[in-house]
């Protein structure tokens, strides 16, 4: 049995519209400042306390007599779980499938929160409940480490300290021989096992400063372990330090260094212990290491652009190749978005509307690996493409032409749009997939090209056109997107002469001189779209093919072999 989802009604910002937070091995939490991210993460913090007391400041608008509701959604549930719990509370949810759900109900400041179990019998909430909450339901709830932004530089250390306390466990239980025979003689080996911590401790520290010194040249760190019992569950003493040495020759602890080296160090923590495990295929997490979730705020807080890409990466792999790890964090960073891996869930949290619910897991939406693969190439060409998420209203559009377009004209017409390049039109219907999942609105804009194209061996069929059916397939889909087709393309729908090079130069001058036929003849029709006027989008068949027809006459192409279907 697994926590697979949170409920948080009546809680800080959020109000009594639920907001529903899947929890995956990592979940991304978007929104605008002040749209409930990190409430959400305080929300886990407080479910995970198994009722502790809540202040006022917690309840919503500070309403003392609207009581905080805090669910835990249970799935994965086993014969051995049942046994404990009694099958009576499992049930088939809507949303959820199968199921148990408890939560804590908090009535009051300064008291105890109440646990309360969904009974499918009654199909309400009842006091107390599920058996077995303190030994089953308790140890399914990952212990929480939380990292601010705002945290105190011994506060962060610590924290990081904790982080690597698993490496190190892992570390000597796999290649110490002496710590398992510790375990029978420990007053005779103490002193070996001491000298095996130490040596994982350097190990892990050698790791980090290969990838610190990238973004620090002549930075280190060393860890300075104090434990006198390496066989203590916690490993690390509680005087246990981090020193830095700099380019300049100058040796001290963490504590007098800057944000920045402090984030990477974070970072560099969790690339490390990723790519040490991920030769284990993520196997059963160990008996004796709690799962734990990694709750950080802001994640892209004090780097660089490079970093913040490095960062996302180290966050993405050290959830993916700890098995006892799982990662929420908050960011208004779209780079840290990354809809291709799997195991993942992008939540857009937003108190204002509704679409506090609104999310995508990336293990529901019917991604191949090709198209998985599409999407990386894209973010890797344009790192920012994930921008789409923080913004209502998108225009898809093929390439950098119709992009050029969109931005003067709604630049012109005082409208507040989006433009992502697909880098082509067979990845349109990705995007649209996505924007359908979060009902985000969108116009697409997209050539139509010929049903048939000429090769040496003859006339073939064009692999483009089919494209044309996908796209207006993917967009019915959701009914939040509109079509505007280009016959046969942009160039060829705006200009007397098709061009075949200079097309991103030649638009750029006719937008720049905003005189002329050509330039009105684009202004218009691009107006209507971005105003999304009924006659000229495409969004049907019906529409589409009209068009298409015009199109035809307009040019002769009535005996043009290329238009045949």
């Amino acid at each position: 049995m697994k926590l697979s989802a949170l409920i948080v009604q009546n809680y800080k910002c959020i109000g009594n519209t639920p907001c529903v937070v899947k929890i995956d091995n990592i979940v991304i939490l978007i929104g605008q400042n002040n749209s409930g991210k990190s409430t959400v993460l305080d929300a886990y913090e407080a479910f995970a306390s198994s009722g502790k007391e809540l202040d006022e400041h917690d309840f919503h608008n500070g309403e003392v007599t609207l009581p905080v509701k805090i669910t835990g959604v249970f799935s994965e549930i086993t014969k051995e779980d049942e046994d404990v719990i009694g099958s009576k509370w499992k049930y088939t949810d809507e949303q959820f499938g199968e199921c148990i759900k408890v939560r804590w109900v908090w009535t009051a400041p300064n008291k105890k929160g109440q646990k309360e179990s969904y009974c499918p019998e009654t199909n309400a909430f009842i006091p107390g409940g599920v058996g077995g909450w303190d030994s089953l339901i308790i140890s399914r709830i990952p212990e929480a480490i939380r990292i601010r932004p705002t945290d105190p530089i011994e506060m962060t250390q610590t924290k990081i300290l904790g982080i690597l306390k698993d490496y190190v466990k892992e570390k000597l239980k796999e290649n110490s021989e002496s710590t398992k025979s510790a375990l029978e003689a420990i007053r005779v080996l103490t002193d070996k096992i001491c000298e095996d911590t130490e040596t994982a401790f350097g190990d892990v520290s050698q790791k980090i400063n290969d990838n610190i010194s990238r973004v620090f040249p002549g930075a280190s760190i060393n860890i300075v372990t104090r434990s006198k019992n390496p066989l203590d569950e916690k490993v690390i003493a509680a005087d246990s330090y981090i020193s830095v040495g700099t380019k300049n020759n100058y040796t001290g602890p963490l504590l007098n260094q800057g944000s920045g080296l402090q984030r990477v160090l974070l970072w560099s923590a969790l690339s490390v212990m990723a790519e040490t495990n991920k030769s284990k295929k993520k196997t059963k997490v160990s008996s004796d290491l709690t799962k734990k979730i990694l709750l950080i705020d802001e994640p892209e807080a004090f780097l660089h652009p490079p970093m913040v890409r490095s960062a996302r990466e180290a966050l993405y792999d050290f959830a993916e190749n700890n098995e006892n790890w799982q990662v929420i964090a908050t960011t208004h960073s779209p780079i840290f978005i990354d809809v291709s891996k799997k195991h993942t869930t992008i939540v857009r949290v937003d108190i204002a509307s509704e679409s506090t619910q609104h999310y995508i897991s990336t293990d529901d939406v019917t991604f191949n690996e090709d198209e998985r693969t599409k999407l990386q190439m894209i973010r890797a060409c344009n790192p920012v493409v994930n921008e789409f998420f923080f913004h209502d209203n998108i225009v898809l559009v093929e390439g950098p032409t119709e992009q050029l377009t969109v931005l003067h004209v709604a630049g012109e017409l005082s409208l507040n749009v989006h433009v992502i390049d697909c880098k082509g039109k067979a990845n349109i219907p990705l995007f649209v997939n996505i924007l359908n999942h979060f009902k985000i609105p969108f116009i697409v804009i997209h050539d139509s090209d010929s049903p048939k194209i000429r090769k040496k061996t003859g006339l073939s069929k064009n692999p483009a056109w089919t494209i044309n059916e996908k796209i207006r397939n993917a967009v019915q889909e959701g009914c939040f997107g509109s079509i505007y087709t280009q016959f046969p393309h942009f160039e060829g729908e705006f200009f007397d002469e098709e061009l075949t090079s200079g097309k991103v130069d030649n638009i750029l001058s006719v937008l720049s001189s905003k005189t002329g036929t050509e330039y009105d003849h684009i202004f218009d029709v691009y107006s209507k779209i971005l105003k999304k006027v009924p006659e000229v989008l495409t969004d049907s068949l019906d529409c589409f093919d009209t068009k298409k027809n015009e199109y035809i006459a307009r040019k002769g192409l009535g005996s043009n072999e290329l238009w045949y279907e």
